[in-house]
């Protein structure tokens, strides 16, 4: 682009002599020198070609600052607010020229304020900016994302668009999207082909295209290694406690909901208050399928974590993997996966010592 940036690679652009084959090198220029604004000029392409942020988005508003946390007015102002397909908003940042090491975390700013808008504000803002009626507003955006008839918006996405990025802000950005949030960079170039035109182009940097299946495959492999690891541990509880006669055939197991992570124990709480049947179990000594436990609740075969999992799905929480023998505890007031643990350093005492080494 030729701004000077430091860190910033060169890229060489021509124009080709289709007749000839001729080719003259395009002098790099950036919007700022070019005399093009941030707001009249970058800001209405994006609005009038979505296209450049990335594909499938419907422009809902520019400008919008109608940011209401907690009955308090906030003055913060974002760019432009998308809708993909998918019925998620995505924030869309954008920087005429060089982005400012800190562009990633007003944008996040803005997210998160997003996260709090319902599909009816949406509609109303699609509304007031395409100048068109509720009714109308709201059959446009449902038919881009036909999921929006239940009510419910996807998780918001970020894009940044400017023409440089360092790495102080591509470090965060990558690392961000490492731990779930779906934030990119977009970057606008510009090169004079006459004295009057330009070609402006506008790449994605990150998640480069040609990486995004690769990284969603990693994402998955790395969840099923999880899942397995999981599995693995819970049938080693459960034959543990067989083998060592440690819990009898209809011995009763019980919920621990001091275990469960402190977010989800009131809802749990006030499932049990309603019926204490949801937080028993009894020991069924199943050990082929690792349905060791039999519900109370509805008198099924299930694992220590398929139990904890079907609870916590009628407190509409969806959680990750988890070792559910570490939630349901015995009569001695031991959890499963303590018990199976006492076993196992009885029966192994040198790994237990090595175990104990490494801990300190």
């Amino acid at each position: 682009m030729g701004s000077g940036q430091a860190g910033q690679v060169e890229e060489l652009s021509f124009s080709v002599d289709l007749e000839t084959g001729a080719v003259e090198s395009l002098s790099g220029m950036t919007l700022e020198s070019a005399g093009l604004r941030e707001r009249d000029d970058l800001q209405r392409w994006v609005a009038e070609r979505p296209e450049i942020v990335g594909p499938g988005l419907l422009v809902v508003t520019t400008e919008f600052d109608r940011w209401e946390l907690r009955e308090r007015r906030v003055l913060d102002r974002l760019d432009v607010l998308f809708l993909d397909a998918g019925g998620s908003l995505v924030v869309g940042e954008l920087k005429r020229d060089w982005a400012a090491d800190t562009v990633e975390l007003q944008a996040l700013k803005y997210a998160a304020y997003c996260s709090n808008l319902t599909v009816g504000e949406v509609v109303e803002e699609y509304a007031r900016y395409h100048s068109l009626d509720e009714g109308q507003a709201r059959e446009q955006v449902f038919e881009h994302a036909p999921s929006l008839e239940d009510d419910e918006l996807g998780p918001v996405r970020v894009r940044l668009v400017a023409g440089g990025f360092g790495p102080s802000v591509t470090s965060v950005v990558l690392w961000l999207r490492d731990h779930g949030i779906d934030i990119g960079c977009v970057q606008i170039t510009a090169r004079r082909h006459s004295e009057r035109g330009a070609v402006v182009s506008a790449r994605q940097l990150i998640p480069l295209p040609e990486a995004e299946d690769y990284l969603v495959r990693r994402r998955r492999r790395e969840q099923g290694e999880e899942t397995r690891r999981v599995a693995r541990r819970r049938a080693t509880t459960v034959s543990l406690l067989n083998r060592a006669g440690a819990v009898e055939v209809g011995d009763p197991v019980r919920l621990n909901v001091q275990a469960l992570p402190a977010v989800w124990r009131p809802a749990v709480e006030e499932l049990i208050a309603e019926s204490a049947a949801v937080g028993e179990a009894e020991w069924s000594g199943s050990e082929s399928t690792q349905k060791a436990l039999r519900w109370k609740h509805d008198g099924e075969l299930y694992s220590a974590s398929g139990i904890t999992r079907r609870i916590l799905a009628m407190t509409d929480v969806e959680p990750g993997p988890l070792n559910g023998p570490s939630f349901w505890r015995l009569p001695n007031g031991r959890s499963l996966y303590e018990e199976s643990q006492l076993i196992e350093a009885e029966q192994d005492p040198e790994k237990t010592e090595n175990q104990n080494d490494r801990d300190s």
